[in-house]
């Protein structure tokens, strides 16, 4: 990886990940929010092919320490950036397919065009997309029903668990729609590759679930007056 360093400019953090041996610099980067900006470690794994591999493996092989028999469970995903690392795992551990939410409904998702295909839609939020949406879309609902043991979750980083928040939320209306029983879509696991500071997810106390690799430092908030202070 030497000649992949220093491509981005500005102050770094040093993420490490020990039982791996992974340790390389990530940038900061401040994003825009009411009254300043929050500085965050910017762990991008969009494009990042080794680094998905690598984290990838070490996930698969936590996910088969704790979960020995897969038989039954489903693993979930939001798009994009935890995209590349979920179908590492998911290869790693014989899965053929994984559900996906979406960040927004695409054009062949249209209902109105007298196929009425089904979709499911909530709010969410995370400290680097801000307010958005989870989609899951017709075959993602399918696969997700098939569950008799429970879903995996995977994310890139948990911070504020938002994103967590929303999937439970897409799960407990797939419950209630299909008419599943809760504890066959309870998730059993959520798996990433680095918990931001110590923020806990506020849905339904899913902290304990939460596994990861590496710690990334918690966000800081600087005033509009100071935001480019270090």
């Amino acid at each position: 990886m030497q000649r992949y360093k220093n491509l981005e400019s500005g102050e770094k953090f040093l993420f490490k990940v020990p039982e791996i041996g992974f340790e390389e610099e990530i940038p900061y980067v401040f994003i825009p929010v009411k009254g300043g900006n929050v500085r965050i470690a910017s762990l991008n794994l969009i494009g990042m092919i080794e680094w998905n591999q690598k984290f990838g493996k070490a996930i698969a092989d936590k996910i088969k320490a704790m979960f020995p028999d897969l038989s039954g469970m489903v693993f979930l995903s939001a798009v994009e950036k935890s995209l590349q690392l979920t179908q590492v795992i998911c290869e790693e551990l014989g899965i053929p397919m994984m559900a996906v939410a979406y960040n927004r409904k695409k054009p062949h998702m249209e209902i109105d065009t007298g196929n009425k295909r089904p979709y499911i839609q909530v709010g969410g939020s995370s400290i680097t997309s801000g307010d958005t949406y989870l989609l899951l879309y017709e075959r993602d609902l399918s696969l997700l029903a098939t569950a008799t043991q429970g879903v995996i979750i995977i994310d890139d980083v948990v911070s504020t668990g938002g994103t967590i928040a929303a999937l439970a939320t897409l799960l407990d209306e797939i419950s209630e729609r299909e008419g599943i029983p809760k504890e066959s879509m309870q998730i059993k696991g959520i798996f990433c590759v680095a918990k931001e500071g110590e923020a806990k997810p506020l849905y339904k106390g899913l902290s304990r679930r939460i596994h990861w690799l590496g710690l990334l430092p918690e966000p800081r908030f600087f005033p509009d007056s100071k935001s480019n202070r270090k």
